[in-house]
């Protein structure tokens, strides 16, 4: 909060928050006025008559509460992206089980090795299956990778929020 001495006399007039104010006097330190509004005595801070420096506080704590909560969310968003994830991978191991055993069943040891059109088409499904699961997990991957980065970034920009608090007295 930046300080600015200013001087006002007994009896003068200001505008306070778009009306007419008289000073009826200020405390010792010059840093609190008391003034008359619409025939009401009040005590303001006369280095913050508009209440600016208190707005910016509660904008840096609403920010830090916003950063808060997309924080919890991005937490929980990690733990549904895990979980698809794993079902993901428990698909390819079943699907790769399935494939395996139809090769068994076939007496075949690959897929090159297949002559029926029908048992092609079933492995061929089964393949598809497992590239699917396979696609699941990278995009599973990838949004748990993009989620934490995006969770890392805001817990910076907190640390950032709440270290100027500190620093500047605003705590």
């Amino acid at each position: 909060m930046v300080q600015q001495n200013v001087n006002f006399k007994y009896g003068e007039t200001i505008n306070y928050n778009g009306k007419s104010a008289r000073i009826v006097s200020q405390n010792l330190t010059g840093s609190y006025l008391r003034i008359e509004v619409d025939g009401k005595i009040i005590t303001v801070d006369k280095n913050d008559l508009f209440g600016m420096n208190k707005s910016a506080i509660s904008g840096l704590d609403r920010q830090i509460e916003v950063y808060d909560e997309q924080i919890k969310e991005n937490k929980n968003l990690i733990k549904y992206y895990n979980e698809i994830w794993y079902t993901a991978k428990s698909g390819i191991k079943e699907a790769r089980n399935k494939m395996a055993s139809l090769l068994d069943s076939i007496g075949v040891t690959n897929a090159f090795q297949i002559t029926n059109a029908e048992h092609k088409k079933e492995y061929a499904a089964l393949r598809k299956e497992r590239c699917d699961a396979r696609m699941t997990q990278i995009s599973a991957s990838a949004n748990i990778l993009s989620t934490a980065n995006d969770t890392v970034s805001l817990a910076l920009h907190k640390g950032d929020l709440q270290s100027r608090q500190l620093l500047f007295g605003l705590a």
